[in-house]
């Protein structure tokens, strides 16, 4: 009895093989529990954790690169290091005795101290804020006493792009993933082969965009003019797009279309003339550049113009003066090498001067204003942005007669709150032209906002109206186009939609109908009309004597 109780229990425990099995409730029930794991492998050699989905798959688990927790670990490692140096000391220095006992305990506390310090400091720390990167979704997780969670769902992502802040990084294989979401963005720094975990996130949106449902085809109303009616009334409101100033940057294929890189968004201008460095400006998720704007080259010009009249006039002295014999034969190689150098700095200087002329740039992007300048190729970059939404006022100021006679001006782009934050616009061309630019940049948000509302309540609309009218078409039936039949052949044709044919009187045919034919019909033939309904005819006639009078 009992064998058979126990093949009964296990006939009952035995789990369905069309069933999936479902997951360890530790694991996936997301109830807090405590523990130092925050997920683990399972016997499938695959990531679980709590709250996993039934139908979510661990794809990726990213954490900061090993070589950060270097640095927080060389008091751990020096007292390591301390450690063996005691024991070597111990070997060759016999003769202290007792004290190494002191000395071996003393650097052993130390070595414990900070090891515990180290572990629960950092390591901990760093093994539990990791990035689970699923077939759904991201989930930042960190914290072990007080743990936190934050998810975003992988059909939000834009576009990812990826940045090797240092050589360090190049050396050891670590940088920045930046993951462009609609209405937002999220950082993953400082992680280890980012190029790896780009391409991962890149494959999961692609086959989660490539599984997304299509929408269901709009219903169309038979009457074509009817649907083309609706079609017409459905159109939303065209707001030409702003200019993309970095189309001119991009690489393309041989078919002209622009070759998507790694790079984050931001500038595609370089700076620094054939050095080609690149601008620190990073682009939050949707911003582009809509158009870069330098200082007038009459800046340039009066900058150069010093150092270009000094060349000038020192040239032919170089030259002449040595000729006339006004500079003694035993100093003439001094003198030569004097002049040498002058003209060297005067062309070094004439070229940072325009250098630094060209990597003075104005950034109008499609979210913000930004005032970039870079000292001299190599110099710190300095830079003012200003958001749309916080500018207060625009105006513009022309100095002189001989600025208005250019068409120069500044324009000052004032925000609330201190000075430092406004935005000027130094000695720029067509100041006045640049201002509406700028308006028509700032309110270009809210066209399209508008734009997109207005569109959103017309396709609305137009599915409302076209699903109703197919609708009744379904249900309901067409009047047959009764005009110029005879009576008997009217009433065939209405019977075999359920139709009555009903006469509602005669009268003299206007044409060559002869007597009996159908003149006129009430409901007009296309109109929609239920089974049973009554189609009034008015029949034709001879025309009598009196009608003849």
């Amino acid at each position: 009895m009992a064998q058979k109780a126990n093949n009964k229990i296990a006939t009952k425990a035995k789990p369905d093989a069309n069933k999936p099995i479902a997951p360890e409730d530790r694991w996936r029930s997301g109830r807090p529990r405590f523990g130092l794991q925050q997920f683990r492998r399972g016997k499938d050699h695959k990531w679980h954790f709590s709250g996993q989905e039934l139908d979510e798959e661990v794809r990726i688990v990213v954490r900061e690169h090993w070589w950060f927790l270097v640095q927080p670990a060389l008091p751990f490692l020096g007292s390591l290091v301390l450690l063996l140096l005691v024991v070597w000391g111990s070997v060759s220095l016999k003769a202290l005795g007792a004290l190494w006992i002191f000395v071996y305990t003393l650097v052993i506390l130390l070595v414990i101290a900070t090891g515990i310090w180290f572990a629960w400091k950092d390591l901990v720390v760093w093994w539990l804020e990791t990035y689970i990167i699923t077939n759904k979704r991201i989930i930042e997780s960190s914290g072990l006493l007080n743990p936190k969670r934050k998810v975003t769902t992988l059909d939000k992502v834009q576009q990812v792009g990826i940045k090797t802040e240092s050589f360090l990084g190049v050396l050891l294989r670590f940088g920045t993933v930046h993951v462009y979401l609609t209405g937002g963005d999220l950082l993953l720094k400082n992680v280890p082969n980012p190029k790896v975990v780009k391409d991962a996130l890149t494959s999961i949106t692609d086959d989660i965009k490539s599984k997304k449902p299509k929408e269901v085809p709009l219903p169309v109303p038979q009457d074509p003019e009817l649907a083309a009616m609706l079609d017409k009334l459905a159109k939303g409101k065209d707001v030409k797009p702003l200019e993309d100033a970095d189309e001119a940057y991009y690489k393309r294929d041989k078919d002209g279309k622009a070759i998507k890189d790694d790079r984050l968004l931001g500038p595609r201008r370089t700076f620094g003339g054939v050095l080609r460095i690149p601008a620190e400006i990073r682009y939050s998720s949707g911003e582009y550049t809509v158009k870069y704007i330098q200082r007038s080259m009459y800046v340039l010009y009066r900058n150069l113009a010093i150092p270009f009249v000094a060349l000038i006039v020192l040239l032919p002295v170089a030259v002449v003066t040595p000729s006339i014999g006004f500079i003694p034969s035993n100093l003439l190689q001094g003198w030569a090498f004097f002049m040498g150098i002058v003209v060297l700095g005067l062309l070094i200087a004439m070229g940072l001067i325009y250098i630094n002329y060209a990597d003075d740039v104005y950034i109008l992007t499609n979210k913000r204003i930004i005032d970039l300048e870079r000292k001299l190729i190599f110099g710190f970059e300095s830079r003012i942005e200003a958001e749309y939404k916080n500018i207060r006022d625009i105006r513009v100021e022309v100095t002189n007669v001989l600025d208005r006679f250019l068409d120069i001006g500044n324009v000052y782009v004032e925000t609330p709150g201190s000075k430092d934050t406004d935005i000027i616009f130094d000695h720029v061309d067509h100041p006045f032209v640049l201002t509406d630019e700028i308006s028509a940049v700032r309110e270009y948000k809210d066209k399209v906002d508008k734009a997109k509302k207005e569109s959103d309540e017309k396709k609305n609309l137009n599915v409302w109206f076209s699903t109703v009218v197919s609708k009744m078409e379904s249900r309901s039936l067409q009047s047959p186009a009764l005009k110029r039949l005879d009576l008997l052949s009217a009433m065939a044709k209405a019977q075999e939609k359920g139709l009555e044919v009903v006469v509602v009187g005669e009268d003299v045919a206007t044409d060559d109908l002869p007597p009996g034919y159908v003149m006129q019909q009430s409901p007009p033939a296309g109109t929609l009309v239920s089974k049973g309904t009554k189609i009034e005819v008015l029949l034709s006639k001879k025309p009598s004597y009196v009608d003849q009078m």
